[in-house]
């Protein structure tokens, strides 16, 4: 967990840019993960919080300090589960949660609903991918939708 980092921050989609370069003090990702009867998911997709959490510190490093805003992020566990459970439907496989970027002071708070598809994902990281040859539980699809998730919370921080 990045309690002890120093630094994070995210715009909302509405954002005007007013919290732009804001340095971030903790970055924290809750994931309850339920009971994941895809077992090869569930190889795959048990270090999503930690991992999610490392993604977005690499990429805001220069944002990082003692005091600054708060990145929260609660990823909606059923939204996964429902992916789990369509692991051949791979197109429509999302990640989502609630972003919210606690900053301080009085009505500076930001949040937005942030959902990745792993079509997107994929189709981002190499527009030649073959998702049909892939399922939720593949190792490049997992990072590919923590990279995009993690770049966006990234660059509205920035």
């Amino acid at each position: 967990m990045f309690k002890t980092l120093a630094t994070g921050i995210a715009l909302s989609v509405f954002s005007t840019g007013a919290f732009a370069a804001q340095t971030v003090s903790e970055i924290d990702v809750s994931v309850d993960l339920p009971a994941i009867e895809n077992s090869e998911a569930a190889q795959v997709w048990t270090s999503l919080g930690t991992d999610l959490e490392t993604a977005i510190a690499e990429r805001i490093t220069s944002q990082l300090g003692e005091d600054g805003a708060e990145v929260v992020v609660d990823i909606n566990e059923v939204a996964l589960a429902s992916a789990f459970e369509n692991a051949y439907a791979l197109e429509d496989s999302t990640l989502s949660g609630l972003v919210e970027i606690r900053v301080p002071g009085l009505l500076n708070n930001e949040e937005y609903e942030l959902s990745i598809t792993a079509g997107q994902a994929m189709s981002a990281t190499s527009p030649e991918v073959d998702l049909e040859s892939m399922t939720i539980a593949s190792t490049e699809v997992y990072q590919a939708m923590i990279n995009a998730f993690a770049d966006n919370v990234a660059q509205k921080l920035k």
